[in-house]
């Protein structure tokens, strides 16, 4: 088999509670932390707009979607810019809060495996063979369908 096969490149971002673990190919870009509309209405999670690269992006807080604890307010915050999966028109981006910046991991096929079950936004809980910690992988559709629901990608 080919390397491509064999392994992905990842990043671990952190949050307070269980990082995340995306591909490489999900995130558009990482930037500084700025919400240029905040959020009128609409759930906890959702933070309000920010502009990147003359767009209107979505903008939430992953850890209090996921229900975990908030970043302390000591912590830099940074803006994950991720690409749109789910096709929805007029969503090409959406912009996750983090407290941290991510940290590159290259995925070996060997090396992960599922711990635990499937959940609300969790696509699949794993553990990799050096790291200590349990990593989310996020269902980003089921999270673009969640700000579709909630009414708030009118903006």
């Amino acid at each position: 088999m080919s390397d491509a096969l064999e392994s992905l490149n990842g990043l671990i971002i952190p949050l307070a509670g269980q990082s995340l673990l995306l591909p490489n190919v999900a995130v558009a870009e990482l930037a500084g932390y700025r919400l240029s509309q905040v959020a009128s209405g609409g759930p906890a999670w959702f933070l309000g707009w920010t502009s990147w690269r003359d767009q209107k992006v979505p903008l939430i807080d992953p850890a209090v979607l996921l229900g975990q604890p908030p970043a302390s307010e000591s912590q830099a915050s940074r803006t994950l810019v991720l690409n749109a999966v789910g096709a929805r028109e007029g969503v090409s981006f959406i912009g996750m809060r983090i407290p941290g910046i991510p940290r590159s991991k290259k995925v070996l096929r060997g090396e992960i495996e599922p711990a635990g079950a499937p959940s609300e936004f969790i696509s699949q809980p794993v553990r990799l063979a050096d790291e200590a910690d349990i990593l989310l992988i996020p269902d980003l559709v089921a999270i673009e369908q969640v700000l579709e629901q909630a009414g708030v990608l009118q903006g």
